[in-house]
């Protein structure tokens, strides 16, 4: 499902790498947590994989679709939640934003509205669906952004600190999310500082520091993320 090939990013300014010859695949049906101290890198990996960033050096690939070279193509496959969340109005209300955004992915009239709804519901917000999004919680904000990301059920998802902010039943609800997404066959990568999240991984997680990402396992010492599957 996602194919990374010696990838690496350094930052003009900085000059010092962020990490160095990333490589690793990730096949449907897994999750994989993401980990790392604050400004390790982690989200700095999340907008590379979604095109946000392009890499200094290395190819990114989804479903076989180059990220670079076929950029929407790719993107057709994901579904992404970034952190802070800024991209949603803030007049709009929870189920306008999701129509909205819902139109992007080719779903209009009564089809974007029982999408929409349906995500809603698998977040627990169906009660918050005229809320405008400035009057949501942080955590609400939190889970309006993963409805988002699962709008048309994208087999890969691109999460960043998904469970920042969320109360013990609300990261509860994600994990079942997340095991369901995984049981149908999707996959998802994403950061995390929370040990339950890691507890969900289908096998090993990777971990970024000091200027590479590796391989990790509950079981196992950390090792070079090259050309290995992150299961």
């Amino acid at each position: 499902m996602l194919t990374v090939r010696n990838v690496s990013m350094s930052y003009r300014k900085a000059g010092t790498p962020v990490f160095t010859e990333a490589d690793f695949t990730v096949a449907g049906g897994h999750l994989v947590p993401v980990l790392g101290a604050n400004g390790a890198g982690k989200t700095t990996l999340l907008k590379i994989l979604c095109g946000l960033i392009t890499p200094t050096t290395g190819t990114v690939s989804v479903a076989g679709r180059d990220m670079v070279r076929r950029p929407a193509a790719a993107r057709a496959h994901l579904g992404v939640s970034l952190y802070p969340e800024r991209s949603f109005y803030f007049r709009l209300t929870c189920a306008q934003n999701l129509r909205y955004y819902a139109s992007l992915r080719g779903l209009f009239g009564a089809r974007a509205k029982r999408e929409a709804a349906d995500v809603l519901d698998r977040v627990g917000l169906s009660e918050q669906a005229g809320t405008p999004f400035m009057r949501l919680s942080l955590g609400q904000r939190k889970r309006l952004g993963l409805a988002r990301a699962l709008l048309g059920r994208p087999p890969l998802l691109l999460l960043d600190e998904p469970t920042a902010n969320l109360d013990a039943e609300n990261v509860a609800r994600f994990h079942r999310i997340l095991a369901d997404h995984a049981e149908g066959g999707g996959s998802a990568l994403f950061s995390t500082h929370n040990e339950d999240d890691v507890r969900t991984a289908t096998g090993r997680f990777l971990q970024i520091g000091a200027g590479r990402v590796r391989h990790a396992s509950a079981a196992g010492s950390p090792e070079p993320a090259s050309s290995q599957e992150a299961r």
